[in-house]
This record gives structure tokens, sequence and C-alpha cells, in this order.
């Protein structure tokens, strides 16, 4: 798989590095985790069978170990550009009580290196730090990586229908401005820079034409957020 150069991957590692501000806006709800979290669970208690996860910018995992403890699980691969992260994530996956394994590394170029097939791969807040060719190369790269009858799992950033980018920027700067009262200016102030500059959301119905493409079904919509800023969706494979 070819990727671009200078393509904003060390402006995100850095952004994440500094974990403590991302955890924070987590912590606080910010961008709807515990919603996302809920509608994952109840769509993996209907998955149908013990399922392998592949977490694609796993963070500290917290997230997923969270969903996953008390779940038929066999095994969980994490995957993240941040190192910071990952050191976390080695205590919070432990509550899974499954074989884990934790992985350092950019997940577009890193892709390749894994050798299982997984029966969900679960990408949460990071598909969009690619712009719209990479989504594409790598959509098809993940169809490669799932076993027969598995699954794509996506929480992302989404367009509204018609929305341009810098529309999509202008609402959500102004409600993290308005909204985000827990944290100091300085704290939002970065997290507007990060977004502004390293996040390209698409609408959902180009995701869902570029998943089919790919060779997924159209999408399952598990959870939209109120302000439509994020969307839940499952691809499974076609």
């Amino acid at each position: 798989m070819t990727v671009p150069a200078n393509r904003g991957s060390d402006s995100v590692r850095e952004f994440f590095n500094g974990w403590a501000l991302y955890r924070r806006i987590v912590d606080n709800d910010y961008l709807c985790h515990r919603s996302a979290k809920h509608a994952l669970a109840e769509w993996l208690d209907q998955f149908g069978r013990p399922f392998s996860f592949l977490d694609l910018g796993c963070g500290d995992a917290a997230f997923s170990a969270e969903v996953l403890t008390g779940r038929t699980v066999t095994s969980y691969t994490g995957m993240d550009i941040s190192p910071v992260a990952l050191d976390l994530a080695v205590h919070n996956t432990q509550q899974i009580k499954i074989p884990c394994s934790l992985k350092v590394g950019d997940f577009l170029t890193e892709i390749s290196a894994l050798s299982e097939a997984y029966d969900i791969i679960y990408i949460g807040l990071s598909l969009h730090h690619l712009r719209h060719l990479e989504k594409e190369t790598f959509l098809r790269e993940l169809r490669r990586r799932l076993a027969s009858g598995g699954a794509l799992v996506v929480y992302d950033p989404v367009l509204l229908p018609g929305e341009t980018r810098d529309a999509y920027m202008i609402r959500w700067v102004d409600d993290a401005q308005r909204n985000w009262s827990s944290l100091s200016i300085e704290d939002v102030a970065e997290a507007v820079k990060h977004v502004t500059t390293s996040d390209f959301p698409e609408e959902i119905a180009t995701l869902d034409s570029m998943a089919v493409n790919s060779g997924f079904q159209h999408s399952e919509r598990l959870f939209t957020d109120p302000n439509r800023f994020y969307a839940l969706m499952a691809f499974r494979t076609a």
C-alpha cells in the first residue's frame, strides 16, 4: 500500500502524546463516548459468535476494555501512534482477561504487517485523520484483514449531507468554545487547533459508498449524537 508523504501524522502524534488533555475531553464526554459505548456493547451482544477484536487508534484502550469486559472475546489487539497512550493501555487491558497485544504504529502504514484475520475491526475517532483517497485505500486493506462474516465498526466525526469541511469546523468550534466549560481556555484552544488542522470528516453516505466499493455491505447506523457531529457505523463483509 502506497502512503502519501507529509500527511500530518507527526502533528497527530504530537497531540495524542499529550494524552492528559484528550483524557479530560473523554472523561467529560465531550465526544459522546458514553452513548457510543452503550450502542457498541448492544451491537456486540448481537454479533452471534465469539470474536477477535482489532482496535485501531486504540489510545489508552479504556473505551474498548470497558466494552469488551465480560463478552465473548477470543483476543484483543490494539494499535496506536502514541506510546504514551499505549503505556496506559497495558494496565487498562488487564481487565479483559484474554490474550492482549499492543503495538505502537501508524495504522495506515502498519496494517499490512498484521498477519491475522480479525472478526471485528474497530476504529474509534481516528479514521478522519486520513484524507479521502487514503480512506479509500485503507478500507480495501481493512476488508482483507477481516475474517469471513466479520465486521468493521467505525466511530467518527461526520459531515451533514452537503456540508463542507469548513462549515463542519465552524459548527464544531462554536460548540466546543461554548460548552466545554470544564476545560481551560488554553485546553480548548489546543483541541480546536488539532481538530481544525488534522481532521477530515466525510458524509456518512460517502463513507458508506467507500465501504461498499471495498467489499462491505451498506452500513448499519448504531448511534448518531444529538448535534450530529459523530456517528457509530458497522460495516459487515459482503
